[in-house]
């Protein structure tokens, strides 16, 4: 039985898939594609890693979905997310209804991440090369951290 369990949804560059697949590796948690399966059972896991891409200002609508339909109780909770400019704190919203659903809510992590959208395709984009080496090496660590008590 694994500890760790990944669920993400990552849609237009695959930013947070590339970081949920160095993460997952390194701490050997499972990984499940919530666009592939909106409804896995985390029971058997101690930690709980929830990962999005930044859409329109909030995280992907299915994984928003999960987080209000899915009791936490007595899971420890980590949010991941990746997106173009990191001007607010994207998780916060996501910190209520996860406490609303009884979570252990641990921490929110986040990098940068290669974003064309709207305006930013016509100058070729933005946070190009992101999620970096660098980026992924940081949020591991930070993860590690978080997690150390746990797994």
């Amino acid at each position: 039985m694994k500890k760790a369990v990944i669920l993400y949804a990552s849609v237009h560059h695959k930013n947070t898939e590339k970081v949920v697949n160095y993460i997952a590796s390194a701490i050997d948690a499972d990984v499940i594609d919530l666009l592939k399966n909106r409804n896995p059972s985390i029971e058997q896991y101690e930690l709980i890693i929830l990962a999005s891409g930044i859409y329109f200002g909030s995280f992907h609508k299915v994984l928003l979905e999960y987080m209000k339909a899915t009791s936490f109780e007595g899971k420890n909770v980590i949010v991941l997310y990746t997106c173009g400019i990191p001007y607010r704190n994207y998780a916060k919203s996501s910190e209520k209804i996860l406490r609303e659903n009884n979570a252990n809510y641990i921490s929110a992590f986040h990098c940068r991440g290669y974003d064309t959208y709207g305006p930013f395709g016509k100058i070729g984009g933005i946070a190009k090369n992101h999620p970096s080496q660098q980026d992924m090496n940081r949020l591991l660590h930070n993860v590690r951290i978080s997690a150390d008590n746990i797994l």
